[in-house]
């Protein structure tokens, strides 16, 4: 089994095509026929499904493909982790973030970190808990900044709090109960969760909770940060946002923060990984940077 195939088999799920995939891993297309057919052989199992219009994964193929992700990404960490160690800083570290961070101290750590090691290449993605979950358990992610509820963390999770972030809850400039003060009279309003009910986004929920109100009514879910203002600028819905991202965005002048006088949930940002997946030399250089900058945000 080799890695080669594996990250084969990788892009071939990405881009839907065998032709497209030997275009990515520089071989020709007869030679990436001919490894996908040997791993098929060693499995015993077909993988794709080839058609006129390209190639997709079998019921085998994604049940294998969880498997093939991790066994590349650890691939690529442990050979990267020895570079690194020997004094050869290069490689890449992919990671997820919220607002809260990404507004905040992220954009002064990732110069930090540039300076000292400017050969690592930085991949940054969108994400929050619990959607971020699947791709820290198969490698895809080296590690997420989110908010997250600890004590309903999955168990193959580790969290290190970070900081405490700043929630608003925000709507329409001209919004009905936008001079709001209290979380009951919010009750008929629909809502926007920035996250599955069970993540983050959705903590205007513990909000009603705690007041002994009926559940939020939801309207919406939209896990796009850069969607979410706007969405709000042009309908009656409300969310909670942290006021990083309620003060620099591109719909500021359309959009108020209510001014509720409940007391309103302080999720903490967490640095989630794998327990059992170590992080590269690098990647955790890169988490004490965002530490650092977290605590000293000038």
């Amino acid at each position: 089994m080799k890695i080669q195939t594996l990250q084969a088999l990788i892009y071939i799920e990405e881009v839907g095509s065998l032709r497209a995939a030997a275009l990515l891993l520089h071989v020709s297309q007869p030679a990436l026929s001919a490894a996908i057919q040997q791993l098929e052989e060693e499995l015993k199992a077909p993988l794709l499904v080839r058609a006129k219009r390209g190639v997709s994964l079998t019921s085998f193929g994604h049940a294998f493909m969880k498997h093939a992700r991790l066994i590349v990404s650890e691939s690529r960490r442990a050979q990267e982790e020895i570079d690194q160690l020997r004094g050869h800083w290069e490689g890449r570290i992919t990671f997820a973030t919220s607002p809260a961070i990404a507004l905040g101290p992220l954009p002064l750590a990732l110069a930090s970190f540039a300076r000292e090691f400017p050969a690592v290449t930085i991949n940054v993605r969108d994400g929050l808990y619990p959607s971020v979950s699947p791709q820290l358990r198969d490698g895809t992610l080296d590690f997420a900044l989110t908010a997250a509820h600890k004590h309903d963390l999955d168990a193959d999770l580790e969290a290190q709090a970070l900081h405490v972030s700043d929630v608003l809850i925000v709507g329409q400039r001209d919004h009905p109960q936008a001079k709001a003060t209290q979380l009951s009279q919010l009750q008929d309003c629909r809502w926007a969760f920035s996250s599955a009910p069970r993540g983050p986004g959705a903590i205007i929920r513990d909000a009603f909770a705690r007041q002994g109100l009926p559940e939020p009514k939801l309207g919406l879910v939209c896990e796009s940060f850069l969607a979410l203002p706007g969405i709000l600028a042009y309908s009656d819905l409300l969310t909670t946002m942290p006021r990083a991202l309620f003060e620099r965005n591109a719909f500021r002048d359309q959009l108020c923060s209510l001014p509720i006088e409940d007391q309103l949930p302080s999720p903490t940002i967490f640095v989630l990984r794998r327990h059992d997946l170590p992080l590269t030399p690098a990647a955790a250089q890169l988490i004490r940077w965002i530490q650092h900058h977290s605590l000293n945000p000038d």
